[in-house]
């Protein structure tokens, strides 16, 4: 038997057939949600990467896992990606795993799959090259999934004391339609004030008025209470 055959025999093994039955509704994956078509196997984060740990495929045996039906498959290539990332010893390694994340990128389509990849490929890929016009393909991208990496990516810079690109991507993003976006916006935004508390207020209270509710809450969630309620009121503004 393959590797290829044995991972997916073993993530198999981890299959609950109601967590399966669950998964499509919690994933938005029938019509006309976000995740339409997806499907699922019914295995849980732990087990899946419990599995990646004890298969580290290499990249060239992770095609048909990362262009799986099955949403289980698609995130152990990822988590398998960001392992081969870490352990990179030289940039042309590096350069040969976001090549392949980049070429597959279109099977990173929910927001679990990019949350999983984006901080740990993306973030440093883009981070240590200086590729800012790299950013800004994911970020003017029509994919929502590209946006919400290019958001997501923030997790890395953010760790490099990085405020400005966390922040020029929350105003761009602040308006967007969707809910997924927001709270995409909100936990970066909630991420940089752990750092950088102030600059984070003056984006909130420049914005505030216009800023989606569920973005707010995100940003906001380790404030202290008085302070929260001050945002969640409008009251910060008249203080």
């Amino acid at each position: 038997m393959d590797q290829v055959k044995q991972v997916q025999q073993a993530l198999r093994e981890f299959a609950e057939p109601e967590k399966a039955a669950f998964l499509p509704t919690f994933f938005q994956a029938l019509p006309g949600g976000y995740g339409e078509g997806d499907q699922f196997l019914g295995i849980r984060v732990p087990n899946i990467r419990k599995v990646a740990k004890a298969y580290l495929l290499p990249l060239e045996q992770l095609t048909d896992l990362i262009c799986s039906v099955f949403h289980e498959e698609r995130f152990f290539a990822l988590v398998v990606m960001c392992q081969h990332y870490q352990k990179a010893k030289s940039d042309d390694e590096q350069q040969a795993v976001f090549a392949f994340y980049q070429r597959y990128i279109k099977n990173v389509n929910n927001w679990d799959l990019v949350d999983c990849s984006a901080p740990k490929i993306v973030g440093p890929f883009i981070w240590h090259h200086q590729d800012w016009e790299l950013l800004e393909q994911f970020a003017s991208s029509t994919s929502m999934w590209q946006q919400r990496i290019a958001m997501v990516s923030c997790f890395y810079y953010i760790r490099q004391n990085d405020v400005d690109i966390t922040i020029a991507l929350a105003k761009r993003f602040h308006s967007h339609t969707h809910p997924l976006m927001h709270k995409a916006v909100g936990w970066m935004l909630r991420e940089l004030a752990k750092r950088d508390k102030p600059a984070v207020e003056f984006f909130l209270q420049q914005h505030l008025s216009v800023l989606p509710r569920e973005l707010l809450r995100y940003s906001i969630e380790h404030f202290d209470e008085p302070l929260r309620q001050s945002y969640l009121s409008g009251s910060i503004l008249e203080s």
